[in-house]
């Protein structure tokens, strides 16, 4: 990335740039989040010249590079989860780093070809007690021989998840289910049969601390919210 130029008497000289993109579609994402220069200690934004430039990016201007710059992003209004905070030190990291945004489990996934939504839970191994498991990282895993590129999915504050299975174009021609595996971040392994063009639902509570697989279906189409 070059100086921004603004007038034959000033140039802004660019520190740091902050890169969101889609995890599923690695397009850039520019409406409805927004970037701050952050200290961590404090908790509260710090004075800093910034632009949004005609790319989307969000640029740092005029700001020393030889120390660790924090940057918090805020994504909620544009349905993705806040990812946490991005630390580096431009003069040794580079000037450019890309954050990845994770979809929220309400927002649209009308572009994703294979999902998979669910609720997690812990009951403790007694009967009717229920509660959701939120921050939970959930990750398919298709076979090697038909795997496309995997963005992890994390249950809401109530549990909840929506996974979009990346399987290739081969595969998705096949007019067998693809068996994958579905793994719940240090807790438990699901199998399951993911079908091309559909959108897959867990009917029943995934207990983390049983082991029964809840009711699996699809649908034609994709629901934008669970």
């Amino acid at each position: 990335m070059s100086d921004l130029v603004f007038d034959r008497d000033r140039v802004d000289v660019v520190t740091a740039v902050v890169h969101l993109i889609d995890g599923l579609t690695r397009r850039t994402v520019s409406h409805g989040v927004g970037v701050q220069l952050w200290d961590p200690s404090r908790r509260t934004p710090r004075p800093a010249q910034s632009v949004r430039n005609r790319s989307g990016l969000f640029v740092l201007l005029n700001h020393p590079a030889d120390e660790d710059l924090t940057f918090r992003v805020t994504a909620t209004r544009g349905g993705y989860r806040n990812p946490d905070l991005i630390t580096f030190r431009p003069s040794r990291d580079g000037r450019l780093r890309v954050q990845a945004l994770q979809r929220r489990p309400d927002a649209d996934f009308g572009d994703v070809a294979v999902l998979v939504r669910g609720t997690v839970i812990r009951s403790g191994g007694d009967p009717g007690v229920r509660v959701p498991v939120a921050g939970l990282t959930v990750i398919a895993e298709p076979p090697p021989d038909v795997a496309g590129r995997q963005f992890p999915a994390t249950t809401d504050e109530n549990g909840v998840f929506a996974l979009a299975v990346g399987i290739t174009a081969l595969a998705m021609g096949e007019p067998a289910p693809v068996r994958t595996r579905l793994h719940f971040e240090r807790a438990r392994d699901l199998l399951v049969d993911l079908e091309h063009g559909r959108s897959h639902t867990f009917s029943a509570d995934i207990d983390l601390d049983g082991d029964t697989r809840p009711a699996f279906t699809h649908e034609i189409g994709r629901s934008a919210r669970p």
